[in-house]
C-alpha cells in the first residue's frame, strides 16, 4: 500500500485539475517494486481508454536528498520542456523526413520545478503498445538494433547543431553532471570504493589471474569518482560531445512489438534525469554493458557499433551534415578506446540492480537513513546484493570485466 507522502500534494493535484479540466480521476501506481528508484510514477485514468503518466520525485525530504531528487527531476523537466523540442523543431526545420527523425520519447504535457511541488505528466506510452521488456529475459539482435539506431538519430542533432545553430545548444553544453555535483559525497563516495571490491570479488585469483591484474591496474588510477568524472566530462573529447539519455538501463527503454511474433518494432527512451553533455560512447558502452549478456556480446558487439555509426552517418546526411568532417570514424574509433571503461563503471552500479527481482528490492526508506547516519556501507549493507541476485551478479559482472578487458578499454 502507498504512503500517503508519495501521493500527489495538493498543489500538484490542483495542476492535473486544471490540466484535466476535471477532478474525476482516479491514480494508480504504474511502476512495480524495484523498476524505479528515482521517483514515483503513477498512471492518472482519466477515462476507460484514456490514461497519462505522472512522474513525482519522493516527498520523504531525507529520501529526496539521498537520492538527488530535485536535481533529477529538474534535469528530466529540462529535457522535455526544452531539450526534445528542441531535437523536434530542428528536425523539422532540416526537413528530415517523420520516419526518420528521432522521436523516440514521450510527449510531456505539463511540468513543475518549484519545490515540493515538481511533477512531470506525459503520454501513457503502454496506451500506444509500448512495454518494458522483462529485464531477466534476454535482448534480441533487433531490440538492441532499435536502441543503436536511436541513440544515433539522438546524437546527430547534438553534432548538426553545434556546427549550424551553436547557441541552441548552449544551454545543454553547459549541464553539470550529476554525479559532478555529488563528487563531496563522501558517504557516496566510500560506497562507489566498496563497488570496486565487488567487482573484483566477481574474479578468479587462479583462473581470472590475467584479469585481476588488469582490473587492478585500472582501479589504481584514481577513486571510483575520480575515473567516472574524468571519463563523463564534455569537455575532454570536444568536439565529439553530444547531449546524452544518460541513463542506460533495461527499464529505460519501452519497446513496441509486433502483435503475435513478438518482434521489437519500435523503441522509445524513458527517463531523462540523467542528461548529460559526454562523448556520445557513454550511451552506448553503458547500454551495451549492462543490459547485454557476454554471449550477446561476443556475437553481436562489433556489428552493433557498426550499426549505430552507420546510422549516425545516415542522420548527419539528412541534417545536412557529413559525418567525416563532424565525426569521422578515425575519431569514433579513439572514443571508443578513450572512454569505453565507463560501461564497465557503470555496469559496477545498475547491474546489483538489473539482476535483483522486484521483490527482493530494498526498502528506500532504510538506505536513506543509512546514508544520513554516515553509514559507509557495501551492497550487501544497503540490500543490493543477497541470495536472490549474487549468482547472477557474479556472473554478468565477471562477463564485463573480461570483456572491457579483451576490447582494451581497461
Amino acid at each position: 500500500m502507498e504512503q500517503q507522502e508519495d501521493l500527489p500534494n495538493a498543489s500538484v493535484r490542483k495542476t492535473l485539475e486544471e490540466l484535466l479540466g476535471r477532478s474525476d480521476y482516479t491514480l494508480e501506481l504504474a511502476c512495480a517494486k524495484g523498476n524505479n528508484y528515482l521517483g514515483i510514477v503513477w498512471r492518472i485514468q482519466v477515462e476507460k481508454e484514456q490514461s497519462l503518466v505522472l512522474k513525482l520525485p519522493p516527498q520523504n525530504l531525507l529520501r529526496r536528498k539521498q537520492f538527488f531528487a530535485r536535481p533529477c527531476f529538474k534535469r528530466e523537466s529540462m529535457a522535455y520542456e526544452k531539450f526534445l523540442p528542441l531535437v523536434r523543431s530542428y528536425q523539422a526545420e532540416r526537413q528530415v523526413p517523420e520516419a526518420q527523425r528521432f522521436c523516440h520519447f514521450a510527449q510531456c504535457f505539463a511540468s513543475r520545478q518549484d519545490e515540493p511541488n515538481e511533477c512531470i505528466v506525459l503520454e501513457d506510452l503502454c496506451r500506444n503498445g509500448y512495454q518494458m521488456h522483462d529485464r531477466f529475459a534476454d535482448l534480441t539482435a533487433a531490440h538492441v538494433s532499435l536502441v543503436m539506431c536511436a541513440y544515433a538519430k539522438l546524437h546527430a542533432v547534438s553534432l548538426a547543431l553545434k556546427r549550424q545553430q551553436p547557441q541552441k545548444l548552449l544551454p545543454f553544453q553547459k549541464l553539470v553532471d550529476i554525479f559532478e555535483e555529488r563528487r563531496t559525497d563522501h558517504v557516496l563516495g566510500a560506497y562507489f570504493e566498496q563497488l570496486k571490491q565487488s567487482a573484483l570479488s566477481t574474479l578468479c585469483p587462479q583462473k581470472d589471474a590475467v584479469y585481476v591484474k588488469r582490473l587492478q591496474a585500472f582501479f589504481g588510477r584514481g577513486s571510483y569518482f575520480e575515473m567516472l568524472l574524468e571519463l563523463l566530462n564534455g569537455s575532454n573529447c570536444e568536439p565529439f560531445a553530444v547531449v546524452c539519455h544518460g541513463d542506460s538501463w533495461n527499464n529505460n527503454f519501452l519497446y513496441r512489438c509486433q502483435a503475435y511474433t513478438k518482434q521489437p518494432l519500435e523503441v522509445c527512451l524513458i527517463d531523462w534525469q540523467l542528461m548529460r553533455y559526454a562523448s556520445p560512447i557513454t550511451d552506448l558502452v553503458y547500454f551495451l554493458f549492462s543490459c547485454t549478456t557476454r554471449m550477446f556480446r561476443r556475437q553481436h558487439y562489433q556489428p552493433m557499433i557498426q550499426l549505430y555509426y552507420e546510422e549516425l552517418r545516415q542522420q548527419l546526411t539528412r541534417l545536412g551534415e557529413v559525418v567525416e568532417a563532424l565525426f569521422p570514424l578515425t575519431a569514433f574509433k579513439q572514443q571508443l578506446k578513450e572512454k569505453g571503461a565507463v560501461g564497465l563503471l557503470l555496469a559496477m552500479m545498475v547491474l546489483p540492480i538489473v539482476t535483483m527481482r522486484g521483490e527482493d528490492a530494498p526498502d528506500l526508506q532504510v538506505i536513506s537513513e543509512m546514508a544520513e547516519g554516515g553509514a559507509t556501507t557495501s551492497l550487501h549493507g544497503v540490500g543490493f546484493l543477497g541470495v536472490g541476485n549474487e549468482m547472477l551478479y557474479k556472473q554478468r559482472m565477471r562477463d564485463v570485466i573480461l570483456d572491457c578487458a579483451d576490447y582494451n578499454y581497461i
